[in-house]
């Protein structure tokens, strides 16, 4: 038998201690050096955008199948005739007023639905009545030679005619999606009554060319924040006269909600960036989507860069039945029996999700695209044309409970900033000219940076500091809180960290040992609200941890699921049950403001 301490052991024993020392000079060095910032910032000075004018308006029209002056009004839970679908879209369209203005003889119209993928499943895609209700309503207003097509871009379904091609690369599924969801049999409809429409897969100019008709267009110069410089769309979308956007009213697993400005996803060319936009095309240097996700906010940022380019001049969204949970099969058709309508897609969007019970300005893209001007999601700019209003038409669509980075989930951190930094490793110790809880930051004052503008839900304080351990990181902004309510924090940090609004400490987390941020996935504390207009710091204090090179938080203030909810406005409505409540969680308290100067406040 050998000794314990034979030269073999020996040498594996030092080797251990000498790796372990390795090991920890590394994770020292490492720490030494910062990583890519998780978001970027830009001084709020330097934004090329801040939304429209303050007397910008436009209006939203939305009709339910229970509406007392349809011919045949339902209840919003009954399946519904074509005759039924085609005078909702009708009524929508007249009520709304901001169609007709923008038609012409000899028009070219083209019809964008959401038929992403091929299914029996209700409320994936966007039902073909609604289109045809479209075109038939816009028939009907006088206009001769109008030249009407309906593109689409399917990212789950192939051609069959593309199935021997370097195109298939066997995640899509062969099938003639347009025949498959009923689109084919609305245009023999038509062309019955002598209305011709043209189906175009948009993924390709041609199956004989299919770079053909695909253009690659900038994003215009006014965004701030493009993921790309520029995508590749078939020209279809890019060449009509009148865009017409045609969604349905989904929940999404990664951008919390898909519809006006979700649909865009739809425009880039699948010849260019392969189906799941992720891979890219077959051909050497085809560029793909969604890079650097989930780290990034990747897909939020491209949806704003084509809504940009593919503007609609007129939005018009199936409601009758959608889906919550998820996006595609998988998640639960939900029957809604509505058509919401209008020019401004922003608006559309921010009163769909009123309607879906969420908050707007939980969905980045929305809050974005309204910052960039796309549209506005400011009630006093939306004038709402309906027999019933918005609150008693609300019905609680369940957020997506999948894992995949939490953000269907939660909503988006507050954007807009001041930055300060000091020496310090002690959470407790105020390091700054006040006491912690007195801070009242004022740009460009001891030491205070201007407003800064982050693209993401993660606050990183790298995009302007050298980041040093034992240095404590601070950001300031103000809240405008609209009533007096108990309200859950939903708070991250990959360090010890610390909040406080109007003086007084609501949330603190220490031993806090992880290498980066993760966006929260449950509440971490409930907080009592104060109606007025409150200070509002967080406190990160940096060390070195995991080689964290780092220092990000993110939150959310966000409203309390009532337990239960009303029993008409719910799918799972008993939210005594913890796994019910968590399916509606995580959305902000409605009417919270958040800018950083006294006086002007951010739109």
């Amino acid at each position: 038998m050998k000794p314990y301490f034979s030269s073999d052991r020996f040498f594996l024993i030092r080797s251990g201690i000498a790796f372990l020392i390795c090991g920890v000079i590394i994770v020292d060095l490492l720490a030494q050096f910062p990583n890519k910032p998780m978001s970027e910032a830009k001084p709020v000075s330097q934004l090329k955008a801040d939304g429209l004018p303050a007397d910008y308006s436009t209006r939203v029209a939305f009709v339910r199948s229970d509406d007392p002056v349809l011919s045949q009004p339902v209840g919003l839970d009954q399946e519904l005739s074509d005759e039924q679908v085609h005078e909702m879209v009708f009524r929508a369209l007249d009520q709304s007023g901001d169609l007709k203005p923008l038609l012409f003889d000899g028009a070219k119209i083209t019809l964008k639905p959401n038929i992403v993928i091929v299914t029996e499943q209700k409320g994936c895609t966007t039902d073909p009545r609604v289109v045809e209700g479209i075109i038939l309503w816009i028939e009907k207003q006088g206009y001769s030679n109008i030249k009407y097509t309906v593109a689409e871009c399917g990212a789950a379904w192939l051609m069959p005619a593309m199935k021997d091609t370097a195109f298939n690369a066997g995640q899509a599924k062969i099938a003639d999606g347009f025949e498959v969801m009923g689109y084919r049999e609305i245009v023999r409809r038509l062309e019955s009554c002598g209305i011709s429409v043209e189906l175009v897969d948009a993924n390709f100019g041609s199956y004989e060319k299919p770079l053909s008709r695909i253009r690659e267009v900038p994003v215009p110069a006014f965004i701030d924040f493009p993921e790309f410089d520029s995508y590749w769309i078939h020209e279809c979308f890019l060449d009509a006269d009148l865009l017409i956007n045609v969604p349905v009213m989904k929940t999404h697993i990664v951008a919390y909600v898909t519809l006006c400005l979700k649909n865009h996803i739809g425009l880039p060319a699948g010849a260019k960036y392969g189906f799941t936009r992720k891979q890219g095309g077959p051909n050497a240097g085809d560029p793909h989507l969604h890079r650097d996700f989930p780290e990034k906010n990747s897909v939020e940022q491209e949806i704003v860069d084509l809504a940009a380019i593919g503007r609609p001049q007129y939005n018009v969204v199936d409601a009758l039945v959608g889906m919550e949970r998820f996006h595609i099969p998988g998640g639960a058709a939900i029957r809604r029996n509505m058509i919401v309508a209008g020019p401004d897609m922003v608006a559309v969007d921010s009163v769909c999700m009123k309607l879906m019970g969420l908050n707007p300005s939980d969905a980045a893209h929305v809050m974005n695209a309204a910052r960039e001007g796309l549209g506005t999601m400011d009630d006093a700019q939306i004038e709402i044309v309906s027999e019933r209003g918005v609150e008693e038409s609300m019905f609680y669509f369940e957020h997506s409970v999948e894992d995949q980075t939490n953000r269907p989930r939660y909503g988006t951190t507050p954007r807009v900033w001041l930055l300060n930094s000091s020496a310090g490793d002690d959470l407790g110790i105020s390091y700054l000219e006040k006491s912690d809880k007195d801070i009242v930051a004022e740009a460009g004052k001891n030491g205070w940076t201007e407003p800064l503008y982050f693209s993401d839900e993660y606050i990183d304080f790298a995009v302007n500091y050298s980041l040093k351990n034992g240095h404590c990181y601070y950001a300031f902004c103000w809240i405008d809180v609209p009533r007096e309510e108990e309200a859950e924090l939903w708070f991250s940090a990959n360090d010890d960290g610390a909040m406080w609004i109007g003086g007084e400490k609501v949330y603190e987390t220490q031993g806090v040992n992880t290498p980066k941020c993760v966006l929260p996935g449950r509440a971490s504390a409930v907080i009592q609200l104060k109606k007025g207009r409150h200070p509002l710091l967080v406190k990160l204090v940096h060390t070195a941890g995991l080689a964290k090179a780092n220092a990000a938080f993110a939150f959310n203030i966000c409203r309390i699921v009532p337990r239960p909810l009303p029993k008409d406005r719910a799918t799972f409505w008993d939210t005594r049950d913890d796994t019910n409540h968590a399916r509606y969680a995580g959305s902000r308290v409605s009417g919270l403001k958040f800018d950083c100067h006294e006086k002007n406040k951010e739109k």
